[in-house]
């Protein structure tokens, strides 16, 4: 198994769980089968340049970023996560989030 098959496999199982998605949920956003999701995140398979270009769309980063194979989020991928936390949540969570951002700000 490829070592940079493994990393993007991590690097796409990070970014779906950041985004609290199940394998079967990203499956069906991206158009594949679950077990698909399950063995490209295992480093059993390479997605296609289609699929990755799905990937960065469903988790609003660049292509590129999904070959960032450290710990650190990109600056792109903390907004991306902002911007979609605040337009799923609920007034209270929001109330709660805009009252975080404040305190640390």
């Amino acid at each position: 198994m490829s070592k940079y098959k493994e990393l993007l496999g991590s690097r796409i199982r990070q970014l779906r769980k950041r985004d609290g998605l199940s394998q079967e949920k990203l499956a069906e956003l991206i158009g594949i089968d679950p077990n698909s999701v399950s063995r490209i995140e295992c480093g059993v398979h390479y997605p296609s340049l289609d699929m990755i270009e799905k990937f960065a769309a469903i988790f609003m980063v660049e292509m590129r970023d999904l070959f960032l194979f450290s710990d650190q989020e990109s600056p792109e991928e903390m907004r991306a996560f902002l911007i979609r936390m605040a337009s799923e949540a609920d007034v209270e969570k929001l109330r709660n989030l805009v009252r975080i951002v404040r305190e640390v700000i």
